[in-house]
């Protein structure tokens, strides 16, 4: 063969055109060589970033469903509770209860009205936040201004936990309707601890470091609640969770780092460095192979033994990569298998079987006919392709592979395929746990769904008589967020069981409650199909019909149902019989929205009771006047409290003994800007049906404590200052809240408790209310004792400082000794009891003298003085001419 030209530089330097060439191949190979190292170390990080984000996708999804899981729960209470405005505390305590005794991370909930907490539960671990006003925590406010703003729940925190741990915290706020105002907020808090504990992050993925942050979506920093800074600074894969206007951000990074092994990657670095230099080696020996090709044949058997250890070491370039490749002769379907795919297929190379029939052996039967038909087609076009399939190996175990195949044609034409397969088991596990733990997510969503259902069931009926109660009829006619059936426009009939109040205190609750039942299946029997049926309280129902203008037919149903609840129950012995009073409304010009005939009916109703109960009052314009007065005094209330129009005047008690003051009875009065100064009869009945009682009474506490010791700083020696309380105040957890406001010294602050409020009934409630207020340093009097309810089992269980005897008592002492005789045995009872006793409404020196005969221990009256205000009582108490004036020496006249 002739050598190819030389050109005139290849002359110069003795190169000739297939060294060059060869040097342009190696220049190629080198710089494959780098490219090839680089892209691996490009897809090592990428594939193991990869890998990484399905794990977090997993763990994310877990962790979303885990907080979802709680929130929803908390998210149900908060449902209930948005329909009862007015829960109480045992409500409250009794929903809240039933809902931690679930299976969850919640710890604790809290009610919050007007941003303060009002309602704790578990109580015992959290009373110390009854009272806390979410205004004075800025670090919360942020939260539930959010909460409040978007009227959706806002999840805040981490925050430690004083039994230990991590704790977020979910705000919920609180509105009765689509269009009505947030009237609170409910509080949950949720461990973190407990919600990650167990399989959630580092025990289902000990290969990576995981970390939990709550994203700020304004300038303050991030909050980590699990794992550390350090995650989130070293380039993670992270996903974003958006849950309850909040997102969370999932970061993971393997413990290894996200660079390839030192030592793997060297030794991948030798091979492909290897296979390069061998093949430059190769390029260039062919180069000398051209130029000496006719020098001897030797030289050509050693390329050929060069060129076995390049497909050995090729070969050991692919079982690093765990891929098994293969090689099948289309015509005869023989194949040739490398040692990686016998790997794959749990067999030997020296089995003696050809690889198509190990496939076909191994192939899992559900797979078998497919796979058949997929390669015949395969075959039939010669196109590459690519299939997943099972194989079942020798010891039972499944596996999942991955094929990808192309036909080529040799060098003596025959066809050929040539194929990868690879195991793809993991890959396909973490799919299947991804669907399992999506499916799993439903399936509690679904739970989640019907136990909402059923508190909502609850929370909209009445459990003794299975009715509709207060909540679902606002909720349907107020509100018109539920369905009832009646057309409008409406018609009201309210009712209220009279006396039912004495089956309770004489055959017990049960008999009540059966007669409650008997009283609900009776209304059921006279309301029409279409008519919609509410327990609204204890003994009181409503019943809501379609108003047609006919006076006539609302009246016979009103004496129907008197007629019908006044037959006799059977009750084991005993009949028990009570009647019912009803109130009629209806809408009309001046009542044109359900919740004005609401409050229309129920003053009907109380016009009915105080008529003498048994009977029926419709609605008139003398009832809607009284309502306007008292909605008009209501309103006054609400602006005497905004702008402190009410006064304190100070009645002083005098020392039957000493005749020095013995204390000062606070007195609340209205400086009316109009009216001038009213007494308490003239807005006393107003404030307490309307709620503004409570607030008054707390004005009065502070304003008495307060006088109190500004009178100890000017040296006028008043031992201590009375202040009534009413009976919804003193269950109010609130009053002890604020007598630790004011902090009084240990016996300078007295409450009386009005003897109506009829002790005997409130039970132990009461006597707990009254062994806190003790606790605090505060004593307790009994108030118009002889008139009420009080006995003497509940004066040892009460055990007051002092009761004082009614005016109605002491007024005729001076007329008759039957008076006299039953003034002094309530004397001797408190003497007897170690309590001291006070006569109010001493109004003559005679009085004074017969009281102190009968051994009573101060004095309270207009013979002293009338309720004083502040500058009048310090005048009184200096000028102290009581004392020289009042001579009760003299002995006291008889009586006829």
């Amino acid at each position: 063969m002739v050598e190819p030209a030389k050109t005139p530089a290849a002359r110069r330097w003795g190169i000739i055109p297939s060294d060059i060439l060869a040097v342009s191949a190696t220049a190629l190979v080198l710089a494959s060589m780098y490219f090839t190292n680089r892209a691996l170390d490009s897809d090592f990080t990428g594939n193991l970033r990869l890998q990484t984000a399905e794990k977090v996708a997993l763990s994310s999804t877990r962790v979303t469903a885990g907080i979802r899981e709680n929130l929803t729960l908390a998210e149900g209470l908060g449902l209930a509770i948005s329909l009862e405005p007015e829960i109480s505390p045992r409500r409250f305590e009794d929903l809240a209860g039933k809902l931690l005794a679930q299976d969850s991370a919640l710890v604790s909930l809290a009610l919050a009205r007007d941003m303060t907490i009002e309602m704790v539960y578990p109580f015992a671990e959290n009373r110390e936040a009854i009272g806390l006003n979410y205004a004075d925590r800025p670090d919360q406010m942020a939260a539930i201004e959010k909460a409040l703003l978007t009227r959706e729940p806002v999840i805040d925190g981490p925050i430690p936990l004083v039994q230990g741990g991590n704790a977020l915290v979910a705000y919920y706020p609180l509105y009765d309707g689509p269009e009505s105002e947030t009237w609170g907020i409910l509080t949950a808090l949720i461990n973190v601890d407990r919600l990650l504990s167990g399989k959630t992050l580092a025990a289902l993925h000990p290969d990576l470091i995981m970390a939990i942050r709550k994203d700020a979506d304004d300038d303050a920093p991030a909050q980590v609640l699990s794992g550390g800074d350090a995650v989130f600074a070293g380039e993670p894969v992270t996903q974003t969770v958006a849950l309850a206007n909040t997102n969370w951000t999932v970061a993971a990074i393997p413990r290894q780092g996200w660079k390839e092994p030192l030592r793997q990657r060297i030794s991948r670095h030798l091979l492909i460095d290897s296979i390069g230099i061998l093949i430059i080696v190769f390029m260039l020996g062919i180069a000398k192979l051209m130029r000496e090709r006719n020098r001897n044949i030797t030289m050509l058997r050693a390329r050929e033994a060069e060129l076995q250890q390049l497909s050995q070491r090729m070969q050991f370039a692919l079982e690093a990569s765990r891929i098994g490749v293969w090689d099948m002769d289309a015509e005869t379907g023989e194949a040739i298998w490398d040692e990686r795919m016998y790997a794959l297929y749990g067999e030997r190379p020296d089995c003696g079987r050809n690889g198509v029939e190990i496939w076909s052996r191994h192939l899992h039967p559900e797979d078998r006919q497919l796979e058949f038909e997929r390669l015949e087609r395969f075959l039939a076009t010669e196109q590459n392709f690519r299939s997943d399939f099972r194989i079942v190996l020798d010891d039972g175990s499944v596996r999942h592979l991955q094929v990808f195949g192309g036909f080529y044609r040799d060098i003596d034409g025959r066809t050929h395929v040539v194929g990868v397969n690879w195991d793809i088991t993991d890959d396909i596990r973490l799919h299947e746990d991804i669907k399992r733990a999506n499916a799993q997510t439903l399936e509690k969503n679904r739970e989640l769904e019907r136990a909402q259902a059923v508190l909502r069931h609850n929370a909209l009926h009445d459990g003794l008589t299975e009715l509709p109660n207060r909540s679902y009829l606002e909720a349907a006619f107020v509100k018109g967020d539920e369905k009832a059936g009646v057309e409008p426009p409406f018609a009201v009939l309210h009712i209220d069981l009279d006396r039912f109040k004495e089956i309770n205190d004489t055959l017990g609750h049960s008999a009540g409650d059966a007669m409650l039942r008997h009283a609900a299946n009776m209304l059921r029997s006279i309301a029409a199909p279409r008519d919609f049926l509410a327990r609204v309280g204890g003994d009181e129902f409503t019943l809501v019909t379609h108003w047609k203008g006919d006076v006539e037919r609302l009246s016979r149903l009103a004496q129907d149902i008197i007629r019908a609840l006044g037959k006799p129950l059977q009750y084991g012995e005993h009949q028990v019989r009570v009647s019912a009073s009803v109130g009629i409304a209806w809408m009309d010009d001046e009542a044109k929205s359900m919740r004005d005939v609401l409050v229309n009916g129920g003053i009907a109703l109380y016009e009915a009771k105080r008529m003498g109960r048994n009977q029926a009052v419709v609605f008139d314009a003398a009832l809607r006047n009284i309502a306007i007065t008292n909605k008009k005094v209501a309103d006054e209330l609400l602006v005497a409290l905004e702008r402190d129009q009410f006064q304190v005047f100070y009645q002083p008690q005098i020392s039957a003994h000493t005749l020095e003051i013995e204390g000062a009875e606070a007195l609340v009065r209205w400086r009316h800007p109009e009216r001038g100064m009213l007494a308490p009869g003239h807005f006393i009945a107003t404030a307490e049906t309307t709620g503004s009682i409570a607030r008054i009474d707390a004005v009065v506490l502070k304003k008495a404590a307060a006088q109190h010791r500004a009178w100890c700083e000017m040296g006028i020696a008043v031992p201590h200052v009375s202040v009534n309380i009413s009976a919804q105040r003193l269950v109010d957890p609130g009053l002890l809240e604020s007598i630790r406001e004011i902090a009084p010294i240990p016996g300078s602050l007295c409450l009386e408790l009005l003897e109506s409020i009829s002790f005997d009934e409130q039970g132990t409630s009461l006597e707990t209310s009254v062994a806190q207020i003790k606790a605090l340093g505060v004593d307790v009097e009994i108030d118009d004792f002889g008139t009420g309810y009080a006995s003497i089992l509940s004066l040892l269980a009460l055990e007051p400082k002092r009761l004082k005897i009614d005016r109605q008592l002491v007024f005729p002492i001076t007329t008759g000794q039957s008076q006299r005789r039953l003034v002094a045995s309530i004397v001797e009872i408190g003497q007897a009891l170690g309590i001291e006793v006070i006569a109010e409404g001493v109004e003559t020196l005679e009085h004074a003298r017969i009281l102190r005969d009968l051994g009573v221990d101060a004095f309270q009256g207009f013979f002293f003085a009338p309720p004083l205000d502040n500058e009048a009582f310090q005048r009184f108490a200096r000028a102290r001419r009581w004392v020289e004036q009042f001579d009760l020496s003299a002995d006291p006249p008889e009586a006829d």
